[in-house]
């Protein structure tokens, strides 16, 4: 089970922290549609996603090895690794349901500023869409599953992706 799990964050890793952002990269240099004409903004306005992005996708790991005995690697309701023996709901978890997808937005949010390009900003919206039905389909699913009414009661008190937006 440590190759699978050790498997999962290999793939997790270089699907979401290496290839998406190189995808924005691209579409960054191939339509430049420049957000800020001072060359100072895109750093201003990307160092605090990318820190806040980073907290998240770092802690919600941590939390989930560690609080739900699991992890992260699941997709299309099959698990790579370990699935979470536990429902998460201290710590990042009391903010949102999915701070590792949160923190990976902010990722792509500030990658796309970082690059000065609103074709850029598009990945990320196009990504939040397609997960937040993903989590729907088939992580809440798993997890009613999983954890039954615990789940559900959380679920009803806390936002899905975005913390303080219910």
């Amino acid at each position: 089970m440590k190759f699978r799990n050790l498997l999962g964050y290999v793939v997790g890793s270089a699907i979401f922290l290496v290839f998406f952002p190189y995808l924005i990269w691209l579409v960054s240099q191939k339509f430049t549609f420049i957000i800020f004409e001072n060359q100072i903004l895109p750093i201003v306005f990307s160092v605090p996603f990318l820190v806040l992005g980073a907290v998240y996708v770092a802690l919600s790991n941590i939390q989930m090895k560690r609080m739900g005995k699991g992890n992260p690697a699941d997709a299309f309701n099959v698990a790579i690794g370990e699935r979470t023996k536990k429902l998460m709901t201290g710590g990042v978890y009391r903010y949102t349901r999915n701070p590792m997808l949160f923190g990976v937005l902010a990722l792509y949010i500030g990658i796309a500023l970082f690059t000065n390009s609103y074709a850029a900003l598009v990945f990320p919206a196009i990504f939040i869409a397609y997960m937040s039905w993903h989590v729907k389909k088939f992580e809440e699913t798993r997890l009613l599953f999983d954890f039954g009414d615990e789940y559900e009661r959380y679920r009803r008190k806390m936002p899905m992706i975005v913390p303080f937006l219910i």
